[in-house]
């Protein structure tokens, strides 16, 4: 059973939870997009696209920490706790990690906000929620730059990434053209 576990086996975990994580994350961030822009208010009910979003954004988080955490028994880089939690401190690539890392506290703020809205109101909810864009751009940068299997997953950072600025875009100029009111109990 020990064979099974080995250096090799563990740094293809990292690799792909890292991997997997992304994809959550992405997933998530163009889901949010989605139900902002409404392109499927009429076919997937409200509750279940924000399940859905919730549930999306856990699993990056969730498979981010994994990620981090299986650094700590690689052999092949030394890790500390210190080095997973304090941005610009690992020893690869402490730039992009640290981004990585300030990219998963900003995807966990953003996922909490979610249960405090009502108590912190729609307006700072939504404020909050714009940092979405920066865990995701952080997340990005981080997987392109710090990824070792950059080339393999270089088509998928840049479908996912045009997908979210086009998406942003259209949000955008969407929200110009149709400004939403804002209820007195949403604000």
């Amino acid at each position: 059973m020990t064979e099974l576990i080995n250096d090799e086996t563990i740094w293809y975990l990292v690799r792909s939870s890292g991997t997997v994580a992304y994809l959550f994350m992405a997933a998530s961030t163009i889901w949010g997009l989605v139900i902002s822009s409404k392109f499927l208010k009429e076919i997937v009910p409200g509750s279940l696209s924000l399940a859905m979003h919730n549930y999306l954004s856990w699993n990056a988080i969730g498979l981010t920490v994994l990620h981090a955490v299986l650094l700590l028994f690689s052999g092949y880089m030394d890790y500390s706790v210190v080095n997973l939690l304090v941005p610009f401190t690992g020893p690869y690539s402490p730039f992009w990690v640290g981004l990585g890392i300030i990219g998963l506290y900003l995807g966990i703020l953003t996922t909490l906000t979610f249960y405090i809205r009502s108590r912190i109101g729609y307006k700072t909810f939504h404020l909050l929620h714009y940092l979405t864009y920066g865990a995701f751009v952080l997340s990005l940068l981080h997987s392109w730059f710090a990824g070792t299997d950059t080339a393999v997953l270089q088509i998928t950072y840049l479908v996912t990434g045009l997908l979210v600025f086009f998406l942003t875009v259209y949000r955008v100029l969407m929200a110009r053209t149709n400004p939403r009111t804002v209820s007195p109990q949403q604000a």
